[in-house]
Parts: C-alpha cells; structure tokens; sequence
C-alpha cells in the first residue's frame, strides 16, 4: 500500500519543472515587450506578470523548499506587476524622479528572479 502512494507522490523533478516551464513562459512572453514604448504594452506586461504571479500560486508543489522557491517567483512577478504599472502612472503624471525610481525597482526585482532561478536550478540539480 505505501509503494502504490509513493508512487503518485510527485518527484522533485517534475515539481521543478512546472515552476521552470511558468518562469520560462513569462521570460518569453515578457520579451517580446522588452523595448516597446507603448504605454498599452506596458500594462499588458504588468497584466502579464500579475496573471502569471497566480498562475504561480496555484501550482501544487509539495517540496517544502521548492514552495518557497515558488512563493518568492509569485512575489516577484506580483511585485513586477505593480512597480510596472507605479512605472506607468509615474510617466503619465510627468514625475520622472518617480518613474527613475521604479525602473531601479524592476531592475531590482529581475536580479532577484535571476538569483532565484539560479538557486532553485541547483537545487533541482541535487539528488
């Protein structure tokens, strides 16, 4: 009986694989707005990263490591979400040392999902 359990249990493997497969999907969708300058781009984007933060909350992950790996892309895709769009209002309202401001946030927030990804890889990795 605990074989048969064991055995619909999911491997660490194939958890790390739904968070890389969402990460990686928001990496390309993301892409392709990289450089655009229109303003309804830019929210899709934001729109975009809070879907996709969801979307990273709801994955069913059972590693307790690998949930937190999980909780921190849902935050960062959560917080890209909304310094976007600070990012936005902050143009529209002409408040350019607002707007500086939020572009070092997202920045910021890119090296984080960088660190992460990189620490979660490793983590994978291991046996």
């Amino acid at each position: 009986m605990n074989l048969f359990l064991i055995s619909c249990a999911e491997t660490k493997i194939s958890q790390c694989q739904k968070i890389i497969l969402l990460t990686q999907k928001m990496a390309e969708e993301s892409e392709t707005y990289r450089q655009t300058t229109d303003i309804k781009k830019v929210l899709q984007v934001a729109d975009l990263f809070e879907e996709t933060s969801q979307q990273m909350k709801q994955l069913n992950i059972e590693d307790e490591q690998l949930q937190e790996y999980q909780k921190g892309f849902a935050d960062i895709y959560q917080g890209n979400a909304d310094t976007t769009r600070q990012f936005v209002a902050a143009l529209n309202n002409k408040d350019i040392d607002s707007a500086k401001l939020m572009q070092q946030q997202v920045q910021q927030l890119g090296k984080k999902e960088q660190d992460l990804g990189t620490e979660m890889n490793a983590y994978c990795q291991e046996d």
